[in-house]
């Protein structure tokens, strides 16, 4: 039989598993569950380091915004999205996606002249599924 020590304690346990959650892989209220996407972004064949990527959700609505998942393209020309937490990928769904290239870490001049800049005119689309998803590379001039 179980003490009255040990139900109280216990108690106390469930108490604040309930509070802050007991599973590590729960999605915490108001957050999309996310999938790991990893991508490439190339410009002349060439890794577009530095460049930030964002990807917007092809469906958003005034009314209810989604997050939007983002990147920094590192050394070898490939990301990984972030949403809610460093490179926790993106919750599934279709994207627009803009690139812009800050010149020499100044973020008001871009290197890609801004043509990758606007949602509507970049023509970079994305789908991201559950599960673990590689994005085919935007190759860009």
């Amino acid at each position: 039989m179980l003490s009255l020590a040990r139900l109280r304690s216990s108690g106390l346990l469930l108490g604040l598993c309930a509070l802050v959650g007991c599973s590590s892989n729960a999605t915490p209220v108001g957050q999309k569950p996310v999938h790991p996407v990893r991508g490439e972004v190339l410009v002349n064949g060439k890794p577009a380091v530095g460049a930030f990527v964002l990807f917007i959700p092809a469906l958003e609505s005034a009314n209810s915004p989604d997050p939007r998942p983002r990147a920094t393209v590192g050394d070898d020309g490939s990301f990984r999205l972030s949403t809610y937490g460093t490179e926790d990928g993106a919750p599934a769904g279709d994207y627009l996606v803009t690139v812009t290239w800050p010149l020499d870490g100044r973020d008001d001049e871009d290197k890609l002249q801004g043509r990758y800049r606007d949602r509507a005119k970049s023509g970079l689309k994305a789908t991201v599924k559950e599960g673990s998803n590689d994005i085919p590379a935007f190759k860009l001039k």
